[in-house]
């Protein structure tokens, strides 16, 4: 017989799942306020939301709740999809006149201005299946630096605070770190000299954009982890570079979101994904918001055929896994106990050693080595 203790923790449970609901439903609205902007549709249609207020009613008494209580709630929703419609006009209607890429690009650097002090102080808080992912995908890198047989230099592309850089100096000679963000570079060098390792140096380079400052066949490793594959606009010219600057039988670690997760192949979720970083797929995009404001930042998904046929002659892939795919589906409330996330990571483990061709993780990896 439950207590009353455990039934308040399962309310708890069911008020965040109830407010993953509101959001996912604020999401759908931002799309839907995004199409009607693109098209010139009208965007608010009373006739259309008294009906699905009289519809809700209905479908509450069907399951036994109070009508009355189900209108009210789904009116107030509406308002609410409303306010954030005008928000999102309102954010975007001078933006538009630049170029996308532009603006876009523009975002990413707000978003790691307002988020590079804090940056590496997140994982405390952070979801579960992003926590997982990191750990698989650290697990990998280590493997990988450990069996090469030249450890002169490695580099980490989009390196952000430098986590993976400064994880790679103590079995290279010399480490490199870029990122696009300004205050990434300045928080990755702080926790270089906090972490005595001066053979780690990080330095402000656009990926989609600059040459790497690295001579012709001179790195050992590369790597760009946490999706950033996905993250360059311009990954021809990205990975075009990275052929260059790798010695033959140089490897590298590639990760990019991958299209043919179970994430997105089972469309629309009724709850917040544990992921820190979901793919909007109408608009290739990371949604986040500063602030009060949403604001998007490129992000593309790629199947693994994608992704190889992007690869320049001379870098070959060896290995090919992805991961997560259950904890990526579930809601953090479901994965509270430790046990229970104990037996999703072997899960999900066991199904990253899959076959090829059957790799459905919420990151895509790319191994491989240049020929």
């Amino acid at each position: 017989m439950p207590d009353l203790a455990m039934l308040g923790e399962d309310l708890k449970k069911i008020d965040r799942l109830i407010m993953d609901l509101v959001k996912r439903r604020m999401d759908v609205a931002h799309l839907v306020a995004q199409e009607k902007q693109r098209t010139g549709g009208v965007m608010y249609r009373p006739d259309v939301e008294d009906q699905r207020i009289a519809g809700i009613g209905e479908h509450a008494r069907r399951i036994g709740l109070n009508p009355h209580m189900a209108r009210a709630m789904l009116y107030f929703l509406i308002a609410e999809s409303c306010k954030e419609q005008t928000i999102l006009l309102e954010s975007q209607g001078a933006a538009q006149a630049r170029p996308e890429a532009e603006r876009l690009k523009e975002n990413l650097l707000a978003l790691t201005e307002l988020v590079a002090d804090r940056y590496d102080s997140r994982e405390s808080a952070a979801k579960y299946a992003s926590l997982a992912y990191a750990a698989f995908e650290l697990d990998l890198i280590r493997q990988d630096a450990a069996a090469l047989p030249d450890a002169a230099l490695a580099l980490d592309l989009g390196c952000a605070t430098g986590r993976i850089a400064l994880e790679l100096a103590g079995a290279f000679q010399r480490v490199a770190g870029y990122d696009v963000s300004p205050h990434m570079v300045a928080a990755a060098r702080a926790n270089a000299v906090a972490r005595k390792t001066p053979n780690a140096a990080f330095a402000q380079a656009d990926l989609d954009a600059d040459v790497l400052p690295e001579a012709d066949s001179s790195v050992s490793f590369v790597v760009m982890n946490l999706g950033t594959g996905s993250d360059v606009a311009n990954l021809p010219h990205v990975l075009a570079e990275i052929r260059r600057v790798l010695k033959p039988g140089g490897r590298f670690f590639l990760t990019f979101y991958n299209a043919d997760a179970l994430l997105y192949k089972m469309g629309f979720l009724p709850w917040v994904a544990s992921l820190e970083a979901v793919v909007n797929p109408y608009t290739n995009c990371l949604d986040v918001k500063i602030g009060d404001k949403p604001v998007s930042v490129h992000a593309r998904l790629y199947s693994e055929a994608e992704a190889r046929a992007l690869l320049p002659p001379g870098l070959s892939v060896d290995a090919v896994t992805s991961f997560p795919q259950i904890a990526a589906i579930l809601p953090d409330e479901v994965l509270g106990d430790d046990k229970v996330r104990a037996s999703i990571d072997r899960l999900d483990r066991e199904l990253a050693r899959g076959a090829d061709g059957a790799h459905a993780g919420a990151y895509l990896i790319l191994r491989g080595a240049r020929v």
